[in-house]
């Protein structure tokens, strides 16, 4: 029995209704996107041609698993060293023709990170190719259809890393679901147990309030509750396990973000999520204003963007 606080049945299902509806959205419109058709083909011709007759995968063929997010200095955040995380990047909700984030919206998907920066749609190369969606939907289709090979090649890359950064006193974190939400501590263990062994803090931002109630590998696994448009009647839930309330916010980057934010009568002090990303360093009860990124963040009108 999952122990939602202060939800009643008409909340839950309407919040399962509005679900189902966005993920009709979003697959939708993934499916009928020139751009993401075009990519998904790229991506297929790509990984075809690192398969091998015996069905091993030439890796050298292929886009890293994991990528470095971001670089820290250790005087930032108070730590012994500096800080480098990694990350999975797969693609997000059904941009891959998967489904990897169960707990979408259509606020979120419309503004999903995976156009932003790098990802922006119009940064393909002289041949018209976007080589870094190219990428996160090639990582998608090993997931799921090379799953035991692609655990083991990203334990692999991360052991790697780890004693690279190590040989430089420089520490290692690392983000399983950077624009995806899959279940991975339940589908791939043996990355968990990894990160344990070598004292590797593990986080994500996390939509599904089930995966937050169930974690268990919380002690090491560091979730902050990611709010959407449509999923504020999990706040008390979330805050019961520990977690951290990200929300999204129309205040520019740049700018001061407010001291207090106040949603659903629930007022926490806030911290910068902007300033840094090593969310399992923060103190707890707070939420975490990011400010709205991407071209299409001025044009939100589902309230995935909240406005203070």
């Amino acid at each position: 029995m999952l122990d939602f606080i202060d939800i009643n049945k008409t909340e839950l299902n309407d919040y399962k209704t509005v679900s189902k509806q966005a993920h009709a959205y979003a697959k939708n419109a993934s499916d009928t996107d020139p751009f993401i058709i075009k990519a998904r083909e790229k991506a297929r011709e790509k990984l075809g041609n690192a398969i091998l007759p015996n069905g091993k995968i030439a890796w050298s063929k292929l886009p890293n698993l994991i990528t470095s997010n971001t670089k820290l200095k250790k005087d930032v955040l108070g730590l012994s060293n500096d800080l480098e995380i990694f990350g999975l990047s797969l693609a997000p909700h059904y941009v891959s023709g998967y489904n990897t984030c169960n707990g979408l919206s259509i606020g979120c998907a419309n503004l999903c990170l995976m156009f932003t920066g790098h990802g922006q749609k119009f940064m393909v190369d002289c041949n018209g190719n976007h080589n870094v969606a190219i990428a996160r939907i090639i990582r998608t289709f090993l997931w799921f259809e090379y799953r035991e090979q692609f655990k083991a090649r990203l334990l692999h890359e991360l052991k790697l890393k780890y004693n690279l950064l190590k040989s430089k006193n420089i520490d290692l974190a690392f983000r399983p679901n950077v624009f995806s939400e899959q279940k991975f501590e339940l589908l791939f263990t043996e990355l968990f147990h990894f990160c344990n062994e070598y004292n590797i803090p593990m986080y994500d931002y996390v939509k599904d309030i089930k995966r937050i109630i169930n974690n268990p590998f919380k002690k090491f696994y560091h979730m902050t509750y990611s709010l959407r448009e449509n999923n504020s009647l999990f706040i008390p839930t979330a805050l019961k396990h520990g977690c951290n309330i990200a929300v999204v916010i129309d205040t520019p980057v740049k700018d001061a973000k407010p001291k207090q934010l106040t949603i659903n009568g629930i007022t926490l002090d806030v911290i910068n999520g902007d300033a840094h990303d090593a969310r399992f360093t923060d103190s707890p009860n707070k939420y975490i204003a990011l400010s709205g990124k991407g071209l299409d963040a001025k044009n939100d009108n589902t309230n995935f963007i909240r406005k203070v």
